[in-house]
């Protein structure tokens, strides 16, 4: 598993299918966790271990959404929360996380 972050519209899906061409590619992961775990109501730490269980595999790619102000909105409060806490585990269990800014990729794992 490799997880590709960034913040919106850096690039990162981008840098992602072209460094790892035929590999199965998760775009706007951080679009995934809001309908499965914000609004399907599932706890985050436990919808990421089964993502993990099931594609051992995968390429993700999320925008960053806890850098900024924090939002007024509770939903919004509770979006960013889980978009953290599901990128935790994902990363945790990635052999490659790379950050990207200007399409550019830092590993940082």
């Amino acid at each position: 598993m490799k997880l590709y972050i960034g913040g919106a519209y850096q690039g990162q899906e981008e840098l992602a299918r072209r460094e790892n061409p035929g590999a199965p590619v998760f775009p706007d992961f951080h679009e995934t966790i809001r309908r499965e775990v914000v609004k399907g109501g599932l706890d985050p730490r436990a919808f990421a271990e089964q993502f993990c269980r099931e594609h051992p595999d995968a390429v993700v790619a999320a925008d960053e959404v806890g850098a900024g102000v924090v939002p007024l909105a509770a939903e919004d409060r509770a979006f960013r929360e889980a978009v953290g806490r599901v990128l935790c585990v994902i990363a945790r269990n990635a052999v490659e996380v790379t950050r990207c800014v200007c399409g550019i990729g830092v590993r940082i794992k």
